[in-house]
């Protein structure tokens, strides 16, 4: 009875092996997942929303702009500061404890200001800084700063309270400043004090403040001049390098002051000639000679000056010097020709400086301006060994900085070294700038009326400015071209993308299809399959309730047959076997009622009708995603296009910032020009009346000259004497003053 049950199950086994491989694994989970069982409620997604933290933000970014600062990225990190001191966080002031906050924004842009020379932003940022956080950690800093630049503007007044606030920061070059900034306004006393405490505090400025406390003193009183030159001397001995070469320089001009002409000579011979005061020690040094008697040797070196330096105010001195001497050695004829020569030559300077003044004063100062040259006209004709110059970044150092940052102290960190401004090579830089065509020797003339203190300062700072401003217009503009450049990429990897979504779509399209195709074929094969197990089964059914009917027949015969004999054991035999037909019967009434719910929940058929749900799934899920890449294919394409043809509202925005900021740069270079150009006038003015000047000594040397000679051939001088010596209009056979 059990054979035919075991055939239909083997039907069914060979059933599920004939379905194709791939299908069963795109579509056919797990056997057991197929059962009826209750499926569990998918999981919600949890979703993490960080809360913001705008103090530890700040904080960030404020490190950050640090580090651009201490790695010479100064627009990035300017950029940065100034878009975070507009933001709201910044704005409130609010301090978080542990976190950077509004004090620390205002340092680092202040810093970033002085450092890119933008003195007018740093100023007001200091200033801002003094509001928000009176006293802070950074006051001495800012100090130092404050008083650099006010000293660069010509403000002695404003350098002069500063130092009296006694603030913190770099001393030494704070009391350094301080004493240039007296002796500015001759206040000798007052720059006494400050160059001795600067001395006193020792590092890099302490014997720059030697240095000048001497000048001082030889300045501020013509009694005190020994003391000087024996502090200039001892300075100039213990001294090295290009220092020790200008220290020396000074110590002779004042020996010369003095008419120590030996002492004065012997200083300047020790100036090298490659040093950048060896022109006015080479100067010192023939006038030196002169005034000691050594007229050969003044000749000498007043001939070499001459020809070494044509390009300084004193070179015409210096000739007419050479043939004065001639003239008092009694050779009248050499020295008429001399000063001939010299004449001549004045004259044909003069014709050419007239000829291209105006012209050539105008071209001249924008090639300065544009080549950032202009500075050297201003210490062109600076006191040689008198001017200090300092590194832009001085008391700004980037180590500096980041101590100040950090809440570290700085008293270990040094300061740039000053250096002593000279004349050396300003000439040929000038002369490469401004051409062929313009005299260079208006560059180092004295100029007619005063120049404004702080004129050039403020003109130059300007420019400055608005070349960082049009430098970070550009740095913005470049940040946005490249911002849309990015976006057009990420649109480009985005359509190729869609793409190649719609390649794999179609792809997904031919799966289903097939899946289709094989699941109708299965579909057919299962119907046929279950119509054979349920006639198999009913025909299963209609023997066992046949065989149960004749089973209980027979037993009903054999029952009737006995009659009264059966009883015992053969009843109680026939009346089991009867129960037992019963039982078959009923279990076929049972099977036949549960048999098509019992193929329904087969494995095969439950399989068949999941198959059949996901597929329609699929072919759902596929149409959706068909739709919602057409429509990304057709948003994006809107977007690429809109993004190629034009620049987005960001770019367009900044190219008029780079536009404005390079109008406000002209408009500041233009004034710096302007500045430029008056100087080089009032200059080449200067240069005239000294070359005028000059010429009329000559042309009265040559004409004394032609007298002597004419005396001489006409009667021997009485008692054997030479003539007596020339002086030019203007005393040009005296020292220049020291």
């Amino acid at each position: 009875m059990d054979e035919p049950r075991d055939n239909a199950v083997l039907n069914l086994a060979r059933t599920m092996r004939a379905l194709p491989a791939f299908a069963a694994v795109i579509l056919v989970p797990p056997l057991t997942a197929q059962q009826p069982t209750a499926a569990p409620a998918p999981a919600q997604p949890v979703i993490v929303r960080p809360a913001p933290d705008q103090a530890r933000g700040l904080d960030a970014e404020l490190r950050m702009a640090l580090f651009d600062v201490t790695t010479d990225h100064p627009l990035s990190a300017l950029d940065r500061l100034e878009w975070l001191r507009s933001s709201k966080v910044a704005g409130s002031g609010a301090a978080v404890p542990g976190m950077r906050a509004q004090e620390d924004l205002l340092f680092l842009l202040a810093e970033s200001y002085y450092r890119l020379g933008m003195r007018d932003a740093f100023r007001k940022t200091a200033a801002s800084l003094d509001s928000a956080a009176p006293g802070s950690r950074y006051t001495g800093v800012i100090a130092a700063q404050r008083m650099l630049d006010a000293y660069s503007r010509g403000d002695y007044a404003r350098v002069r309270t500063l130092a009296a606030s006694k603030s913190a920061g770099d001393r030494g070059l704070m009391s350094l400043v301080a004493g240039l900034a007296a002796v500015e306004t001759r206040d000798f006393p007052a720059a006494h004090v400050a160059f001795g405490d600067a001395q006193q505090r020792g590092g890099e400025f302490a014997l720059y403040a030697q240095y000048m406390d001497a000048l001082a003193t030889a300045a501020s009183d013509s009694t005190k001049a020994p003391a000087a030159l024996t502090a200039l001397q001892s300075l100039s001995e213990s001294a090295r390098g290009s220092f020790a070469e200008q220290v020396r320089l000074s110590a002779a001009q004042t020996a010369l002051g003095m008419g120590q002409f030996a002492a004065a000579a012997s200083l300047a011979d020790g100036v090298p000639a490659t040093s950048g005061a060896s022109a006015q020690a080479l100067l010192t040094k023939a006038w030196a000679l002169y005034r000691g008697g050594n007229a050969g040797g003044a000749a000498t070196a007043f001939r070499e000056f001459a020809t070494s330096y044509p390009y300084l105010p004193a070179r015409d001195e210096a000739r007419l010097m050479a043939g004065q001497i001639l003239l008092e050695g009694g050779k009248s004829d050499s020295a008429e020709k001399y000063f001939q020569g010299v004449a001549d030559s004045i004259g044909g300077e003069l014709g050419v400086l007239q000829a291209h003044s105006t012209s050539a004063m105008t071209d001249a100062s924008r090639a300065l301006v544009n080549a950032h040259l202009a500075g050297s006209i201003f210490i062109a004709n600076a006191a040689s060994g008198k001017v200090i110059s300092l590194p832009d970044d001085a008391g700004a150092e980037k180590p500096r900085i980041a101590a100040a940052f950090a809440g570290a102290s700085d008293t270990g960190l040094v300061t740039a070294s000053p250096h002593i401004l000279s004349s050396l090579g300003i000439a040929a830089r000038v002369d490469s700038a401004a051409g062929a065509g313009f005299p260079v020797r208006v560059v180092f003339a004295p100029r007619t009326g005063a120049q404004p203190p702080g004129a050039y300062a403020d003109r130059t700072q300007a420019v400055l400015a608005t070349d960082i401003e049009l430098a970070l217009a550009s740095y913005r503009l470049q940040e946005q071209i490249d911002a849309q450049k990015t976006k057009i990429a990420a649109l480009e990897n985005l359509q190729r993308l869609i793409v190649e979504g719609d390649s794999g779509l179609a792809e997904n399209a031919k799966q289903i299809a097939a899946t289709q195709d094989s699941l109708e074929h299965m579909k057919s094969v299962l119907e046929s399959t279950r119509e054979k197990v349920r006639n198999t089964l009913r025909l299963q059914i209609a023997a066992t309730r046949k065989v149960a009917a004749e089973n209980i027949r027979l037993l009903d015969s054999t029952r009737t047959s006995l009659g009264a004999n059966a009883k015992g054991p053969e009843l109680d035999a026939l009346t089991m076997e009867q129960q037992t037909a019963g039982v078959y019967s009923a279990i076929a009434d049972d099977v036949e009622r549960g048999l098509e719910a019992a193929l329904d929940h087969h494995p095969a058929f439950v399989l068949r009708d999941s198959m059949v749900a996901r597929l329609v799934h699929a072919h759902a899920l596929h149409d959706t995603t068909a739709a919602v890449l057409a429509d990304d294919s057709m948003l994006v394409a809107n977007e690429l296009a809109a993004q190629r043809g034009k620049e987005s509202n960001a770019v367009i925005a900044m190219r008029t910032a780079v536009g404005t900021a390079t109008t406000q740069r002209a408009a500041a270079e233009g004034a710096l020009v302007a500045l430029v150009d008056e100087e080089l006038r009032a200059r080449a003015t200067g240069l005239l009346a000294l070359l005028s000047r000059d010429r009329e000594a000559a042309d009265y040397a040559t004409a004394s000259a032609a007298f002597f000679k004419a005396m001489d051939a006409s009667a021997t001088v009485p008692g054997g004497t030479t003539p007596a010596s020339v002086r030019a209009p203007g005393g040009a056979s005296t020292p220049p003053r020291q």
